[in-house]
């Protein structure tokens, strides 16, 4: 390249965008011409700096193995902070394109800049530029590294809920294959053998059967309330109605609703909770809460045992228990009690039937209410469901 076409590309450069012509001309004359090939590396990481680069025409890279740092074009300059002192280079530069280069080099750039700062104050410049640059791009990359964050919590959000849908589906059709389908075909076999041997049957079997028929069909009425309860509330379409209102009366109506129950198993179930206790939570679905906690006292209860209710205090917050003295439940069976996609139901004292859903249900319309639901139980100690409300204002 010509002296003058030199000058004029310097001109263009940052670094010499306010050096005069005359100094451009002794740095033109002395410059360095380069070529180098694509892929060819022109500074390899480690070694010691001892010029600077223009690119006169080209692209180039620095890098880190397979990290790029940035993409330099013609005009840009690298090298240029090792004219100061010799360090190891801390990155590697390679030709993207075949490329042409000026070399400059320290023992130049010291002789040319003795008597004149604006070499130094235009690398200074470019440096304070490349580092407004570096900002923005750093800033750019934790914008980009938030908005991946969020996108991440937002998928995994997705995957556990698509994991509860799918254990409502799977536990659903649990529910209709076994649970539905069970007590039905009972159902059917009971009026079958009345319908066809009435007449062979004694009294005494006809009253058994007929007790029996009671039975199931009281239990598959309870499944089916709970179930309908169930997939209202994944639906959507089932919301809490807060009131206050006083639980302390809530929990004496269920105990008159269980009390002839209680009585056939001579269990002995009270209530130590007294006078107003007034809550913000939806009536109807506590009244469900304790209904099913109630059943379940009773169900795991012995002959002669107790069921107790009551009511402790707690700041902003009432915790409302029920406490048998029934058989109680290993650690295992505790873990898996609120589990949708673990639930089962083992038979009572009495050989009662269950369902596995109505705990799943109390512990959604507690939530619900801005509650929670705890179990302490002991094998052959009992168990006590306690779970929380927001007292009213």
């Amino acid at each position: 390249m010509e002296s003058l076409c030199r000058v004029a590309f310097l001109k263009t450069v940052s670094i010499f965008s306010e050096s005069p012509e005359s100094l451009l001309r002794v740095i033109a004359d002395k410059l360095v011409e380069m070529e180098v090939a694509e892929g060819e590396h022109i500074v390899l990481k480690g070694e010691l700096g001892d010029a600077m680069y223009i690119i006169a025409d080209g692209r180039v890279k620095v890098h880190d193995e397979d990290y790029i740092f940035s993409v330099l074009k013609k005009g840009d300059v690298f090298g240029k902070y090792y004219l100061l002192d010799k360090k190891e280079r801390s990155a590697t530069v390679t030709a993207l394109s075949h490329s042409y280069l000026f070399r400059f080099s320290q023992e130049l750039f010291n002789s040319v800049v003795r008597n004149e700062n604006t070499v130094i104050t235009g690398v200074l410049k470019t440096l304070v530029d490349r580092l407004r640059d570096m900002n923005i791009a750093e800033e750019q990359l934790a914008a980009q590294n938030r908005l991946i964050a969020t996108q991440k919590e937002e998928l995994e959000k997705q995957k556990k809920e698509l994991i509860e849908l799918n254990a409502t589906k799977d536990k659903f059709f649990s529910i209709i294959a076994h649970d539905l389908r069970s007590p039905i075909s009972t159902l059917v076999s009971l009026c079958e053998i009345l319908r066809t041997d009435a007449d062979l049957l004694s009294g005494k079997e006809t009253h058994e059967i007929l007790f029996s028929l009671h039975d199931l069909s009281g239990n598959y009425l309870k499944l089916l309330d709970n179930l309908l309860q169930w997939a209202s509330i994944q639906t959507g379409k089932i919301m809490a109605n807060p009131e206050k209102f006083n639980v302390v009366s809530v929990i004496v109506e269920v105990i008159g609703f269980y009390k002839i129950l209680a009585s056939s198993k001579q269990v002995n179930l009270h209530s130590a909770a007294e006078g107003d206790i007034n809550v913000f939570a939806d009536k109807n679905m506590i009244r469900t809460v304790l209904r099913n906690l109630v059943s379940n006292a009773l169900k795991y209860t012995n002959m002669g045992g107790t069921v107790a209710l009551g009511v402790t205090l707690l700041p902003d917050m009432i915790e409302v228990y029920v406490k048998d003295s029934g058989i109680g439940m290993d650690a295992e069976t505790v873990e898996k009690l609120f589990k949708l996609d673990r639930t089962f139901s083992t038979v009572g004292t009495a050989n009662e039937q269950g369902t596995g859903l109505g705990l799943i249900l109390c512990k959604e319309f507690v939530e619900i209410n801005n509650g929670s639901v705890h179990v302490e139980s002991e094998p052959g100690n009992g168990s006590t469901f306690r779970f929380t409300l927001p007292l009213s204002e």
